[in-house]
């Protein structure tokens, strides 16, 4: 027995006489922050009041926080910042590279710079022309409108005229047949009375 209780012991003093090496941990490798990699979950907090448990009628809860997880946490997949794009190397992106300066291409491109201004101005004269055709329209418009009045009222005019100028003659038939003047007999009439 007396040696079972050295072999502890033993253990004890191997381990004590072996030197002690310190653990410490690396430092950490310089990447982007998470942040621009990667969106962190959202979680809300609710407050619940006091309420009875749905599937334990005899017991109740008191008011308490409820966490609840409303977004998971998810990669951003949208460009960064110029400093994350130069520690994450993305390819570069051919819609910002400069384009081909052939003498040909800056050709065409003038040629192309002078048909649009020339469409420009030519579509401007258009508007131009198109509101002037519609001014004139409209003053036609206005013009029909004040002819058509006119006609109507030479029209009125007229039938009045012509019914004064048939009182006219009413007038001046009437006037004769009443006078009291007497016809003149005439000796070829054998109507007449003999004295």
């Amino acid at each position: 027995m007396k040696y079972l209780s050295l072999i502890p012991l033993v253990f004890v003093a191997s381990c004590a006489s072996r030197p002690q090496l310190a653990v410490r941990p690396a430092p950490p490798v310089a990447v982007a922050p998470t942040e621009s990699l990667r969106y962190a979950e959202v979680v809300r907090a609710y407050h619940v009041g006091r309420q009875v448990d749905p599937n334990h009628p005899d017991m109740m809860a008191e008011r308490h926080p409820v966490y609840r997880v409303e977004v998971s946490s998810r990669w951003n997949l949208h460009p960064g910042s110029p400093n994350a794009a130069t520690l994450l190397n993305p390819p570069p992106d051919a819609a910002f590279a400069p384009p081909p300066t052939n003498d040909v291409v800056v050709a065409e491109m003038n040629r192309q710079r002078e048909a649009t201004a020339q469409v420009m101005q030519q579509a401007a004269r258009l508007a131009q022309s198109y509101q002037e055709l519609q001014k004139v329209f409209g003053e036609m418009k206005t013009v029909a409108q004040n002819n058509a009045l006119l006609n109507a009222r030479l029209a009125a005019a007229e039938q009045r005229v012509t019914a004064f100028e048939r009182e006219m003659q009413k007038l001046t038939a009437s006037p004769s047949a009443t006078t009291n003047d007497v016809p003149a007999i005439s000796p070829e009439s054998n109507d007449s009375p003999k004295p």
